[in-house]
């Protein structure tokens, strides 16, 4: 908490502000907290639905930040670099070729510099390892934005189905256990065990029935 205050103090006098990687419940606070400042703040993790991301905080008269992740491949496994380094992914035989099993790690660029002063060579992903986020993203037209009409839509499962996992306790959103009830916002993720994750991307709008046309990015 004390790290996300001082992002923030620091983001008020007008600066862009790039913090570590975050969690998902720290990413859920800062937004609440830069929004209650009249701030902006931009998530970036390197993969589709990455669950730590960097964020960067900017004032209103910014019009737009750039990414400062950086996904790399590495031949052997990478040292912890704390908040430098986003998610790990084991890159198998088969999707890596030529390269042989590996790992792809989203970094930032102080992350890129530990790992190159302790020895690692860091080289662009493999064709393939990255599938294209285009993909993955879906137009759907839910009820609500509740998480079991958005989670059964976005999964392809009954509505049933869905809700009976998240009062389980196999759904979490803003890394905390879901309810049924709640609704998301862009920028969320769920997380729904065996099914995958799913991030709403953006409400487009109201149709005349009521109901909401939204697009999501879903990853199994």
């Amino acid at each position: 908490m004390g790290d996300l205050m001082a992002y923030l103090k620091w983001a008020r006098g007008g600066r862009v502000v790039e913090t570590g990687f975050l969690g998902p419940e720290e990413q859920a606070l800062l937004q609440e907290k830069a929004r209650e400042e009249g701030l902006k703040v931009a998530f970036f993790g390197g993969f589709p639905l990455a669950e730590r991301r960097l964020a960067v905080l900017y004032p209103p008269e910014v019009p737009s930040v750039h990414d400062p992740v950086e996904v790399v491949f590495l031949e052997k496994e990478p040292p912890d670099l704390g908040e430098a380094m986003g998610d790990c992914k084991v890159v198998p035989p088969g999707l890596a070729g030529a390269f042989g099993e590996g790992y792809l790690v989203a970094v930032s660029a102080k992350g890129r510099r530990a790992l190159e002063e302790a020895g690692y060579t860091l080289s662009p992903p493999p064709e393939g390892a990255l599938r294209a986020t285009s993909e993955r993203v879906r137009t759907l037209v839910v009820p609500s934005l509740r998480v079991d009409a958005v989670g059964a839509k976005g999964f392809g499962v009954s509505r049933n189905y869905f809700v009976q996992g998240v009062k389980a306790g196999k759904v979490r959103l803003r890394g905390k256990v879901a309810s049924p009830k709640e609704e998301m916002a862009p920028g969320d993720t769920l997380l729904a065990e065996g099914l995958g994750s799913l991030r709403l991307l953006e409400v487009l709008g109201e149709t005349r029935r009521g109901n909401y046309k939204i697009k999501v990015e879903v990853e199994r």
